[in-house]
C-alpha cells in the first residue's frame, strides 16, 4: 500500500498558470447577530467572459449543507444581516442592471429593489429595519460649471481641481465622490446624507438609530482630512460633524459602543502630510468630549491585512468590528508573515483568538463569544471557519481539485541583514528536488509584507524546477513593529537593497542553488526594488519587473497616491530636492543595466502609472539593451490579484518563459568533477 501510494504521488504534478480557473475563494463573511446562520460569498474565474462571478451562500449551522442563493453569471458584495437576523441585505449586479436584494430565510422569499444609476456598496442595516445606509459615487456639481449655450456642441473636457482625480481600480473620477446614501426599504426611496467634495466611506447606524458614523477623506493629502477621519451626524437633518476635532491623523471604520457612549475605530494620530508607513493601531472614541485614546499600549503592529500573495487584495481590511451588546472589539493584526484575528475591550485588554502559519484574511463576529473567519495557508487559498467559546469549526472544503496536486512546501529561516538585524525570508524548493542537484532560483522582492498565504505563481515556478526566495528586509510595510517599517524612508534603494543582496548572498551559499542562473522580480514598489537591483549588480541572469516605479520625480505627478507616497518613501519632492530624487529613481542607473528585462506593466494602472515602464522601456532599448515591454489592456495595478482570468495566465506564461529563456529550467550536478 505505501508503495502504490509514493506512485500515485509521483504521477501528481504540480500546479500551472491554466489551473487558474479551477480556483474558487471565499470572499465576504457575516455571522449571523444570534450566531444561527453564517452568509458568505465565494469568487471564482468565468472563461466564458473572462471575468468573475461571485455568489451569495447561507449556511444554518444546525444544518450539514450550506444553500446558495444566487445563480448565473452575477457579482455580490456588501452581505450585512438585519439585527433580528430575519433578513439578509446584498448589493446584486448582472448584465440587467444593479439593485438590491433581501432575502428572507423564513419564507425563502426574495424582494429586489432595483437602483438606478451607481451601485450601492458598505451596506448596513438600521436597527429598526427600516433603511439601509450605503455608498455610491456620485457627481457633485460646481457651482463654476455651466450647460452649453442652445446650439453649441457640447465640450469633451475633463476638469479636474482636485488631486486622486484618478483612482486605481476605478478610472478617472474627476468630479465624482463617493457618498453616503439611505435607502428606505418601505419605500424605496433614495436619500443623499453627504454632498460634499469629498469622498466618504464606512457608514454605521448607532445602536439607537438616530445618528450615523463614517469615514470622510479629502482628496487632498497634505491636510488633517487627507487619509480620512470619522465623521458623526443626526439622521435625517444633521450635519456631518468630526468626531474627533482636534486629531491630525487618520481614523478608518467606526463601530458604536453599547449606549453610544463610545465609537471604536483604526487610527493613528500622526499629523499630515499623509505618512503610508504609520500604521493604523486600535483606538476609542469618546463620542461626547470628542477624544480619543489608543487601545492595547504596547500594540506595535498593523491593523490589517497586508500580507502580499496573488490570491486575493492585499494591503486590506483595515477594520474594527463590535458586535452590539458584546465587550469585545475584534481587528486583524499583520505580525512576521502572518495575519492574525486578536480582540480586545474597552479597557485595552486583548488576546490572539487565531494565529499560526496562516494569514486571516476576514471576519464577522457575533455577540456570545462567536466568530467566523477566513484563513488561507501555503496549502489552501482559504476555508471558512467558526470559532465558538474555543472551539473550531471548520465549514467549508473549496478546493477539493488541490489534493489532486502536488504542492511545495515553504520553509522560513531568518538571515543576518544590515546592522546585525535578522531578516524573515522563505525558500520553496523545487517540486521535484533531488539530493546533489544545483537549480536555477527566483528571487521575489517586494516592499510589502511575504506572507503565509497560498501563492499560486510560487507553485508555478517550483513545479517548473526554480527554487524561489522572497525576504522581508527593512522597510516592509507591516509585521516586525514600527521601527522596520520606517527604517528606508528616504533612502530607497539603500539599506533596502543591500539586506536584499545580503539575501540572495545567504541563498547561493546553499549547495543546491546555482549561483549563474539568479532571476529577480517583483512588482510595485517590488518593481522598484527589481530595477534598482539589476542598476547595481550584474549578479542576475534575467530580471522581470512588473507595474514598477523608475522616476521618482514624474511619478510624484502622474500616480494616483504620487504626491503623498513619493515624498513619504524618499523622503522629500523633486522641487525640494531634484538631486535627491533623481538619486533614489532607477532610471538613473539605466546605464548600468546589463541584465535582460522583461518589463510587464497595465494601460490602465494609475499607481503606477504605465509611463514609468515606457521610460524604462526607452532607455534601455535605446541603449540597445536586451529589454521587452508587455503592455495587459485595460488592467490596472492589481492584474496579478484581480485582473481577467486570461491575463492573469497570460501574465504568469510570460514571467516563466522569460526566466526558462534565460535561466533554463534543469538541474546540474553540486558538484562538477572532471
Amino acid at each position: 500500500m505505501v508503495t502504490n501510494q509514493t506512485t500515485f504521488q509521483d504521477k501528481r504534478r504540480g500546479l500551472i498558470p491554466e489551473d487558474l480557473l479551477k480556483f474558487r475563494w471565499l470572499d465576504e463573511i457575516a455571522l449571523a447577530p444570534n450566531g444561527t446562520m453564517i452568509a458568505y460569498t465565494i469568487k471564482r474565474p468565468h472563461a466564458d467572459s473572462n471575468g468573475y462571478m461571485t455568489h451569495l451562500y447561507v449556511h444554518h449551522l444546525n444544518e450539514p449543507m450550506p444553500r446558495r442563493l444566487t445563480d448565473g453569471a452575477s457579482q455580490v458584495s456588501s452581505v450585512v444581516w438585519r439585527h433580528d437576523s430575519s433578513q439578509i441585505a446584498y448589493s446584486y449586479r448582472d448584465e440587467a442592471g444593479t439593485s438590491i436584494r433581501l432575502w428572507t430565510p423564513s419564507t425563502d422569499a426574495p424582494r429586489i429593489i432595483p437602483i438606478e444609476g451607481e451601485a450601492f456598496s458598505s451596506l448596513d442595516w438600521s436597527p429598526d429595519g427600516t433603511k439601509l445606509v450605503g455608498v455610491r459615487w456620485t457627481r457633485i456639481r460646481s457651482p463654476e460649471d455651466r450647460n452649453p449655450a442652445q446650439g453649441i456642441p457640447a465640450p469633451t473636457i475633463k476638469v479636474v481641481r482636485r488631486l486622486r482625480y484618478k483612482q486605481d481600480g476605478v478610472g478617472w473620477v474627476e468630479d465624482r465622490y463617493t457618498q453616503i446614501w439611505v435607502l428606505e426599504l418601505p419605500t424605496s426611496d433614495l436619500i443623499q446624507v453627504t454632498t460634499s467634495e469629498m469622498d466618504y466611506s464606512s457608514p454605521k447606524w448607532s445602536n439607537s438609530g438616530d445618528r450615523l458614523a463614517f469615514v470622510g477623506m479629502a482628496r487632498e493629502q497634505n491636510t488633517p482630512l487627507g487619509y480620512g477621519q470619522i465623521f458623526v451626524c443626526s439622521f435625517p437633518t444633521g450635519e456631518p460633524q468630526p468626531l474627533l476635532p482636534d486629531w491630525q491623523g487618520t481614523a478608518v471604520s467606526p463601530v458604536w459602543g453599547e449606549g453610544d457612549r463610545c465609537i471604536a475605530f483604526a487610527g493613528h494620530n500622526s499629523p499630515p502630510p499623509v505618512n503610508r508607513r504609520n500604521f493604523w493601531q486600535p483606538h476609542l472614541a469618546d463620542v461626547a468630549a470628542g477624544t480619543a485614546h489608543k487601545l492595547g499600549a504596547d500594540i506595535d503592529e498593523e491593523v490589517g491585512n497586508y500580507a502580499v500573495a496573488d490570491q486575493r487584495k492585499s494591503l486590506a481590511n483595515v477594520t474594527v468590528k463590535w458586535a452590539p451588546g458584546d465587550p469585545w472589539i475584534y481587528f486583524l493584526l499583520t505580525e512576521k508573515g502572518a495575519t492574525n484575528l486578536y480582540r480586545i475591550d474597552s479597557g485595552g485588554h486583548y488576546e490572539k483568538l487565531i494565529g499560526g502559519d496562516s494569514v486571516t484574511f476576514e471576519y464577522s463576529p457575533a455577540n456570545g463569544n462567536m466568530v467566523a473567519y477566513g484563513q488561507g495557508d501555503p496549502s489552501n487559498p482559504g476555508e471558512l471557519y467558526l470559532w465558538n467559546h474555543g472551539q473550531i469549526r471548520r465549514l467549508t472544503d473549496l478546493n477539493p481539485w488541490l489534493r489532486d496536486h502536488r504542492l511545495a512546501v515553504p520553509e522560513t529561516y531568518w538571515y543576518d541583514g544590515v546592522d546585525g538585524a535578522k531578516v524573515h525570508a522563505w525558500l520553496i524548493k523545487p517540486l521535484d528536488f533531488v539530493e546533489g542537484q544545483r537549480y536555477p532560483a527566483i528571487v521575489y522582492v517586494h516592499c510589502s509584507m511575504f506572507s503565509w498565504d497560498f501563492n499560486h505563481e510560487f507553485q508555478i515556478y517550483a513545479n517548473a524546477g526554480y527554487a524561489v526566495a522572497y525576504f522581508n528586509q527593512r522597510g516592509t510595510t507591516a509585521g516586525y513593529g514600527q521601527a522596520w517599517t520606517h527604517a528606508s524612508e528616504g533612502d530607497q534603494g539603500g539599506k533596502d537593497y543591500e539586506e536584499v543582496m545580503l539575501g540572495v548572498d545567504d541563498l547561493v551559499a546553499r549547495p543546491y542553488i546555482d549561483a549563474d542562473r539568479l532571476g529577480v522580480t517583483g512588482g510595485s514598489c517590488g518593481g522598484f526594488m527589481t530595477n534598482w537591483v539589476i542598476g547595481h549588480t550584474d549578479r542576475f541572469a534575467a530580471a522581470v519587473t512588473q507595474r514598477s516605479i523608475v522616476n521618482q520625480i514624474s511619478m510624484f505627478g502622474t500616480s494616483d497616491i504620487g504626491p503623498e507616497c513619493t515624498e513619504g518613501e524618499t523622503g522629500t519632492n523633486p522641487w525640494r530636492d531634484l538631486e535627491s530624487s533623481w538619486r533614489q529613481s532607477p532610471l538613473a542607473y539605466a546605464t548600468q543595466v546589463n541584465t535582460p528585462l522583461l518589463i510587464i506593466h497595465s494601460d490602465e494602472d494609475y499607481r503606477c502609472p504605465l509611463e514609468q515602464a515606457e521610460q524604462l522601456f526607452a532607455a534601455l532599448r535605446w541603449m540597445g539593451k536586451p529589454v521587452e515591454l508587455v503592455i495587459f489592456a485595460g488592467e490596472n495595478h492589481g492584474l496579478s490579484r484581480g485582473g481577467r482570468p486570461g491575463n492573469r495566465i497570460e501574465r504568469q506564461r510570460r514571467i516563466l518563459g522569460w526566466f526558462q529563456k534565460y535561466l533554463g529550467t534543469h538541474s546540474v550536478p553540486a558538484t562538477v568533477t572532471t
